[in-house]
């Protein structure tokens, strides 16, 4: 049997004897949503009948794998990172912007609480007693909403706003309350009555009426203070509160009169009277969408509602910080954007769901919105500067790339994994987030032209996008031919490491797609915070932009230990890339020798003398490449088969390639004396097997091939001398 509350879904298999709750569904009914200033930031918010929670926009811990780039929890979000701030039917949630570590947060009915994360203590904070369990709400001093507003000022945690029928303010973080305004409300005794009966009363107090629902805080002046009710009113106060004005009067159209529900006001980020608001009437049997804004303090309003669906009421509207007029719409059913604030609007689909959208947030630093829905959670859309520059402009060039934003270098203990029963969810990119624009995708049949990712099919690049990310002093840092081609918008994201070592063509079946595996290819050292400039092709275009790279926000780092750990990390780059090389080189010559062999015998006609001289110095060619191959890697280990490398003694590639590893995911951290001291041994080492090969393409290959020409046979192509590329790092 499957039950159904607004507190989630509960199963039973023996006959209601016991439940289980099925905490993976993503169906949180969100009031509200509030983010605080940490790197990477926490969000709140609260929920019906299932508390107020909060915990990361992106995971704390790194998930599995070995290679991970730059972005905190490579293996993602799950539910156990949050926690829970206070119980009961959670309503606002709101981290002090001054100090992340004190939280006020409320439950149903003006019920609020002072949260200090350092300590653990939570403190009722409530200024006002009595409620509607003990007298209609006609004779209350004050009526409290079921979502009483909270808002706490930018740079003192311990100045606080509340909601009632009236705005109370603290500014010893709750010890002592004043009220700062007159009732703000219509103040309709006739609507103020203990609702139920005839038989029993229904005084859970969600249905108080004449309430204040939001209190805003204008962030350009701490005096100006804009207050929405349950009744439709929009009040406003210029000298902080010691004068209040009604401008609901201002209204064009039948909003002028009527009453509805002003949820949320989105005061403009760039000037504190410019604001916006939505009024919902669907409980009055009105679902039309009443959009709204001012410049001027709500003298006049303008309506931008025009062009939104006529029958779907909306909730909230807010303006981005990071670009004046770009706002972001929520309504009972959808998400909607405008670039021209207002004047138009556009649908925000995608994958997100047919839902009510209860808030939206903006987080400037990172240009990410935040979604509050009343059904489907929270919704975090990473960095939305593709859409703040997709101008008519944009939209009509054949090839764009888009700003970048700053990537941090992430540093996090791993964690255990997560069961299948618990929610999780991918993190944020991890890493530089490039994103790109392409009027028409790219044609499928051809792959992008230059150099790929050592080691990808050909196939695998049809389609691509190239880019080519270089360092300060313009040396190549890595070569990705991943990225999407698809019309409109693109995005891909670079690790933040250098190209890996060169891979062993030989181990994969020909064709066949790379598949990261952490425990046989190391990926390349980490990138060092600084400049660094990525060139994007497609389709004959090129364009360029720089990125940032900064230390994690956390570890900080010493930029000499990060050249060293760099130094490092290259110079096992390109010695197991040389290592590897060489490798693919025998494997080649050994292929090619099998071929003329074949060839040979095919030619002959039975007529083996004429063939046998070079058949003996390919056999003895072959030995003496095979001598060589066998004292660097082993052909007997089943690279497919998990483990089956435990059966044998590591040899010099194993030896080499593990030493990878820790070099690979260093941090500002040099590698020890012992490190340092078997990297050199084994340079030292590989070396001599490099002039040792290449030895023996200048001497036995070349006599081979002087042989096979006197007979008519095909020669065999070695390449250039195989060498360690040298390590340049300031």
């Amino acid at each position: 049997m499957i039950q159904g509350n607004d507190g989630g879904v509960y199963v039973t298999e023996n006959g209601a004897k016991s439940w289980r709750f099925l905490n993976n569904l993503p169906i949180g009914q969100f009031y509200m949503v509030a983010a605080d200033n940490n790197n990477p930031y926490m969000l709140c918010g609260g929920l019906q009948d299932n508390n107020a929670w909060c915990g990361p926009s992106s995971g704390v811990a790194g998930g599995g794998g070995g290679g991970g780039g730059g972005g905190a929890g490579t293996g993602g979000l799950n539910g156990s990172e949050w926690f829970t701030v206070t119980g009961g039917d959670g309503e606002y949630a709101v981290p002090a912007p001054s100090d992340s570590s004190i939280l006020y947060v409320d439950s149903q009915n003006g019920n609020i609480t002072r949260v200090d994360l350092k300590t653990g203590v939570t403190r009722s904070i409530r200024p006002y007693l009595s409620g509607v369990t003990e007298m209609k709400p006609a004779n209350l001093k004050y009526r409290f909403n079921w979502t009483s507003p909270i808002a706490v000022a930018p740079r003192d945690a311990n100045t606080v706003y509340l909601g009632a029928n009236v705005v109370f303010k603290t500014t010893d973080g709750g010890d002592h309350w004043t009220a700062i305004s007159p009732d703000l409300t219509r103040n309709d005794k006739a609507k103020q009555v203990t609702s139920g009966g005839p038989i029993n009363y229904d005084i859970s107090g969600a249905e108080t009426y004449n309430t204040i629902l939001t209190v805003n805080l204008a962030p350009t002046d701490s005096n100006v203070i804009w207050v929405g009710t349950d009744d439709g009113l929009v009040q406003v106060t210029r000298d902080g509160g010691k004068t209040w004005s009604n401008v609901s009067g201002h209204f064009p159209g039948p909003a002028k009169d009527l009453e509805g529900r002003v949820y949320q006001i989105g005061i403009s980020p760039f000037d504190a009277g410019a604001a916006y608001i939505a009024i919902d009437r669907h409980q009055l049997d009105d679902r039309r969408p009443y959009v709204y804004k001012t410049g001027d303090y709500g003298r006049t309003w303008a309506d931008i509602g025009r062009g939104l669906p006529p029958d779907v009421p909306a909730r909230v509207v807010r303006e981005n910080p990071n670009l004046r007029g770009f706002l972001v719409l929520g309504t009972d059913a959808a998400l909607w954007y405008s670039r021209d604030g207002g004047a138009s609007w556009k649908p925000l689909k995608a994958d997100f769901p047919t839902v009510p959208v209860y808030d939206v947030q903006f987080v400037s630093r990172s240009h990410d919105l935040v979604i509050a829905t009343h059904g489907r959670g929270l919704f975090v859309l990473d960095n939305i500067t593709p859409l703040e520059e997709l101008t008519p402009e944009v939209i009509a060039s054949d090839f764009h790339v888009f700003s970048t934003l700053p990537a941090q270098i992430r540093v996090r203990p791993r964690r255990p994994g997560v069961a299948p029963t618990r929610f999780t969810t991918p993190n944020a990119p991890a890493g530089a987030v490039i994103d790109y624009y392409l009027r028409a995708a790219l044609d499928t049949g051809a792959a992008t032209p230059g150099q790929g990712e050592p080691g990808r099919s050909e196939r695998s690049r049809r389609g691509r996008v190239l880019l080519t990310v270089t360092d300060s002093r313009g040396d190549t840092v890595v070569v990705d031919s991943g990225g999407p081609g698809k019309q409109g918008v693109n995005r891909h994201v670079w690790n933040l490491r250098h190209a890996g070592p060169t891979r062993l063509a030989f181990e994969r079946p020909t064709g066949a797609e790379e598949e990261e595996n952490p425990f046989r290819n190391v990926g390349g050292p980490r990138a060092v915070p600084g400049t660094y400039t990525v060139t994007v092709a497609a389709g004959g275009r090129t364009a360029t932009k720089t990125v940032t790279v900064e230390p994690d926000p956390i570890l900080g780092g010493d930029p000499a230990r990060f050249a060293a750990q760099l130094r490092a990390g290259l110079e096992w780059r390109n010695a197991m890339s040389a290592l590897n090389e060489m490798l693919n080189r025998i494997a080649s010559l050994e292929t090619q020798l099998k071929n003329t062999q074949q060839a040979l015998r095919d030619n002959a006609g039975g007529d083996t003398a004429a063939a046998a001289p070079v058949t003996r110095e390919g056999r003895e060619l072959g030995r003496k490449l095979k001598e060589v191959k066998d004292s660097l890697y082993n052909s007997d280990v089943q690279r497919d088969a998990g483990q089956d490398d435990i059966h044998y003694l590591n040899r010099f590639q194993e030896r080499l390639q593990g030493l990878g590893f820790g070099l690979a995911l260093a941090y500002a951290q040099p590698p020890n004396e012992v490190v340092a001291a078997r990297l050199k041994e084994l340079r030292a080492a590989l070396a001599d097997y490099i002039a040792k090969f290449n030895d023996l393409v200048r001497t036995d290959v070349a006599a081979f091939n002087k042989t096979a020409q006197e007979h008519g046979a095909p020669v065999l192509v070695a390449g250039a001398p195989v060498e360690v590329k040298a390590v340049a790092v300031r």
